[in-house]
């Protein structure tokens, strides 16, 4: 049977699976289909359903990308290497998925994310090993903004590798804020170092 569009259909990024959803990093994303209906989202059930969920998804998923475009991750002017996704819509988090897409060179170390709320979305690309003091100011970004506000997506981090999504903890003391990179990102950091100290040397 085919799906029946349903009118006010949005893509919803949620930190739990609901009854029509899909993992987009397991054990803490999940794409979800919500109605909206008067500005309230309401997650889809399953009794709703006149069609397979992956369907529905895709359909969720079309509309999303059709109404975003590469000008809307814009660069945030207070915070050097810093991107931000600018969303009519108010669910700027549901594009992430589709983030990688939105920059027109990929950035060799991958793209590091985050979305503290379904309102916000938040990159760093990993350009160069310089790009570490960016990451650091996006962890901070990300603590504060998850610090205050009611509802929290997620106050950890995401590193998309060029493949899939990984996620990189977060942890939050009372004074400070780590990041505890998994050793492929630390491999991969590695590798941008030493292709910038070839750059230097070449330039020297």
């Amino acid at each position: 049977m085919n799906q029946v569009p349903l009118p006010g259909l949005r893509l919803l990024l949620t930190s739990r699976p609901t009854e029509v959803s899909r993992p987009l990093v397991e054990g803490h994303l999940y794409e979800s289909v919500a109605v909206e209906s008067d500005g309230e989202l309401t997650p889809l059930t399953r009794a709703e359903l006149t069609g397979a969920p992956e369907a529905l998804l895709d359909a969720a998923s079309g509309l999303v990308r059709r109404a975003t475009a590469p000008a809307d991750l814009v660069p945030v002017d207070t915070m050097p290497g810093l991107f931000a996704l600018v969303s009519d819509d108010g669910l700027a988090a549901s594009r992430m998925r589709m983030l990688p897409e939105l920059i027109a060179v990929p950035p060799l170390g991958g793209l590091i994310v985050a979305v503290p709320g379904p309102d916000q979305l938040m990159c760093v690309p990993m350009q160069s090993a310089g790009s570490i003091d960016a990451l650091q100011t996006l962890a901070s970004a990300l603590g504060h903004a998850a610090a205050h506000r009611e509802y929290v997506l997620s106050d950890q981090l995401f590193w998309f590798d060029g493949d899939r999504w990984i996620p990189v903890p977060v942890l939050y003391g009372d004074e400070d804020i780590t990041v505890l990179p998994p050793p492929a990102f630390v491999a991969t950091v590695n590798r941008l170092a030493a292709m910038d100290l070839v750059q230097l040397t070449g330039e020297a």
